[in-house]
């Protein structure tokens, strides 16, 4: 049997076709697949090209496809997006046996945990957290908004620290190493061209945001309180989407509920994860390191129902292996 997992998001477009023992056949990344940007049109085509390259480099037809599953942005949250990304991805697949369809942080969850009960939270350009209960039951908590919501993603951080800039700039507080690592990044000679940057470049590239975060970061490495408390309140902002989704779902009340996570945000190392397992520990959560990467979290819940557990783990650990 032949599977396919795929992970798209605004950024990239990852795929992954492996067989039931998790020998990788063929694995491409193309460019994003968010349909807010390409029109449903652009999103057709994108998919269509991608698994025809995909397909091609493997040397099979969509036919001898098992399963693909398709964890992807916007999906369920732009309207028409239940029906248009199934036709789409149908007629890019033609004959393939079954085709899957979720938002892309299932996949995260997936691949984190190996599809096994828990939660996976999501910081990076945005946030969003998703779990599953030992009866399967799934549920997910924000991914809202880059610009009002997200709370703890790195755009959120951003937020924040062009908040505390601003403030700082103002005199309504006192100067800090956020003021000067801003205007040292932004490359700016006066505080209010911030303002015209954010009018401008960050409207026309939301993406833009959440580069800020590193801003932040490199504050927050020289022991400024300010970027400090900011991942301080992004770590309990995260916190709280868990302990969110818990209440939603039905896990064992004796055992601590596992999580993890995954997202740009927690490539800032201990300034983020120290206070991230300080949340989860007191909220009663018992934190995992992700096992594997989304695409094999796709790749996983389009093989789950044809092989069985054990098998399963085999492909996800041959896959990643590969990888």
């Amino acid at each position: 049997m032949i599977f396919i997992g795929c992970d798209g998001g605004s950024t990239k477009t990852e795929w992954l076709l492996c067989n039931e023992r998790g020998r990788v056949l063929a694995h491409r990344t193309f460019s994003g697949c968010n349909c807010a940007f390409l029109g449903e049109d652009g999103f057709a085509r994108l998919m269509a090209d991608s698994a025809e390259s995909l397909l091609a480099d493997a040397g099979i037809n969509a036919a001898d496809v098992a399963s693909a599953m398709f964890a992807l942005t916007g999906y369920g949250e732009i309207p028409g997006t239940e029906s248009s990304f199934p036709a789409a991805l149908r007629a890019a697949l033609p004959g393939c046996g079954q085709i899957l369809i979720d938002n892309d942080s299932v996949a995260g969850w997936a691949g984190s945990l190996a599809a096994k009960p828990g939660i996976n939270v999501v910081a990076g350009t945005g946030s969003v957290a998703y779990g599953r209960d030992p009866q399967r039951h799934g549920y997910r908590v924000g991914g809202w908004s880059l610009f009002f919501a997200d709370e703890g993603s790195c755009s959120w951080v951003a937020r924040q620290l062009i908040t505390e800039f601003v403030k700082q700039s103002d005199g309504r507080r006192p100067r800090s190493a956020i003021y000067e690592e801003v205007r040292s990044a932004l490359g700016i000679t006066k505080d209010l061209y911030v303002s015209g940057y954010l009018q401008t470049e960050v409207r026309n590239n939301s993406a833009l945001l959440a580069q800020l975060q590193p801003v932040a970061l490199r504050a927050a490495r020289r022991g400024d309180t300010s970027a400090l408390d900011i991942y301080r309140r992004a770590a309990a902002e995260l916190a709280e989407t868990a302990v969110a989704i818990r209440c939603k779902l039905d896990f064992p009340v004796e055992v601590p509920v596992r999580v993890s996570y995954s997202g740009g945000l927690f490539h800032a190392g201990e300034i983020i994860l120290q206070p991230f397992r300080k949340e989860m520990e007191q909220n009663g959560f018992t934190i995992e390191p992700p096992l594997y990467s989304p695409v094999i979290g796709a790749t996983a819940l389009a093989a789950e129902r044809f092989i069985s557990p054990a098998a399963l783990d085999d492909l996800l650990a041959n896959a990643a292996q590969a990888l």
